[in-house]
């Protein structure tokens, strides 16, 4: 690593150190040091439209010179073969089992002021944590809450195992939520620093003003895969319960997988209350979102699920899960929308019950309680958030780096 970057980095993270946190001028300040460290590298597995549309954002900031490795093209998950071509508006570089490629990486991140790992299960990334580790490189993790993909005992150790040098290190950990946050701090030391940064996307386009539900029917959205971590079995059963009584509800379902049939087969009792749209554009999906009057998220699982602030922005209650960081984070039950609890058929359907008998005037209310807890997760908050989050990584470095520069000169002065 070049000895002007390791200057550069002390530099920064001293100076910032002593600026005031209530200074006028701590902008203008900050924005003078980062020529000092634009060079920020993130690792991450495929370019979805939302990374990838947060990542341009932050390019575009201009604080940093953003580039950003992805692993793979796309994965196996039906979804991401639907996605349209990203629309790259930032550096970055496409890995794809290439080895020119990944040393094209590791050049870059002996380059780099800071790097953020925002996946760990490939193979080649631990070595590349390793170098972090020993060329003494700015890095962090940036992740969602651990433990459904691998559960219990075996997760634990596979984790373990994965992320050792996480372990062993003192990088900071970047949790996607707070929910994410409090999960690696049980896995992690508690000494350590944790940032929550959870993902954000451009809500304007659901925040539009031609929100047009109809007035004599109540209308539930479903938007995502249709699998069983979705919790959409439980959505068909919560529905075919209330569809015995209400005549004038509907359920439309965004989205296809693996239990489109066995949900069609299910719903056929009430075909007429049904509408399965399948897989839309990402570009498409304001447009139904404004012909319903609740969003259902009835996830077992879901690290955060930006289907959450898509349908607040949009003025849709959200019917979120407990086990949904989104959810958890945004929805203040019986205001905006229902926090319920997480695989449970009875639960949900108490919340769709409680949603149907709203007068008009009280989802008027809860549909502006949306949009005002949308406003405060903007594409503009996210990347602010974002430079704010790595700035104050990259500073623990500096100033540990200068705190041991410290600790070394009075070594060797002691010892003379």
């Amino acid at each position: 690593m070049a000895d002007v970057t390791q200057i550069n980095r002390t530099i920064v993270g001293v100076w910032h150190a002593k600026l005031p946190i209530y200074c006028p001028y701590r902008e203008i300040y900050i924005s003078k040091l980062l020529k000092y460290m634009q060079n920020l590298l993130i690792i991450t597995y495929i370019p979805s439209p939302y990374q990838v549309e947060l990542f341009n954002a932050i390019a575009f900031a201009g604080k940093f010179k953003l580039k950003v490795a992805y692993l793979q093209t796309s994965c196996d998950a039906t979804i991401a073969q639907q996605w349209q071509q990203p629309d790259f508006q930032h550096e970055h570089l496409i890995l794809n089992k290439s080895n020119e490629n990944f040393q094209q990486l590791e050049q870059d991140i002996y380059t780099s002021d800071l790097v953020v790992f925002n996946y760990y299960r490939h193979p080649h990334l631990s070595k590349l944590m390793d170098c972090c580790l020993e060329q003494n490189i700015p890095w962090c993790f940036w992740g969602e809450r651990p433990g459904f993909k691998h559960a219990g005992l075996f997760g634990w150790l596979y984790r373990r195992w994965k992320l050792a040098t996480l372990h062993e290190s003192s990088a900071p950990i970047w949790g996607v939520g707070i929910w994410g946050v409090e999960q690696y701090r049980r896995e992690f030391s508690i000494s350590r620093n944790y940032f929550d940064l959870p993902y954000f996307s451009d809500l304007t386009r659901f925040a539009a003003n031609n929100h047009n539900p109809s007035e004599d029917k109540r209308v539930f959205l479903y938007s995502g895969a249709l699998i069983q971590r979705k919790g959409v079995d439980l959505l068909a059963s919560a529905f075919c319960k209330l569809a015995k009584q209400f005549n004038d509800i509907e359920l439309h379902f965004l989205g296809d997988g693996e239990l489109r049939s066995e949900l069609e087969k299910q719903l056929t009792p009430y075909v007429e209350q049904v509408k399965f749209h399948g897989f839309q554009p990402w570009d498409k999906l304001p447009h139904y979102y404004q012909q319903a009057d609740f969003l259902c998220v009835p996830s077992r699982h879901d690290g955060w699920g930006m289907v959450v602030p898509e349908g607040l922005a949009a003025g849709l209650p959200v019917i979120g899960t407990d086990t949904t960081g989104a959810a958890i984070e945004l929805i203040r039950d019986s205001h905006n929308g229902w926090l319920i609890d997480a695989d449970s058929e009875e639960s949900l359907h108490e919340a769709m019950h409680q949603a149907i008998k709203l007068s008009p005037e009280e989802l008027a209310n809860y549909s502006q309680n949306a949009k005002n807890r949308a406003d405060d997760h903007s594409l503009t908050n996210g990347v602010e958030r974002f430079e704010r989050t790595a700035i104050e990584t990259i500073r623990l470095f500096a100033t540990a780096d200068s705190e041991k520069g410290v600790t070394t000169q009075k070594l060797i002065t002691d010892n003379q």
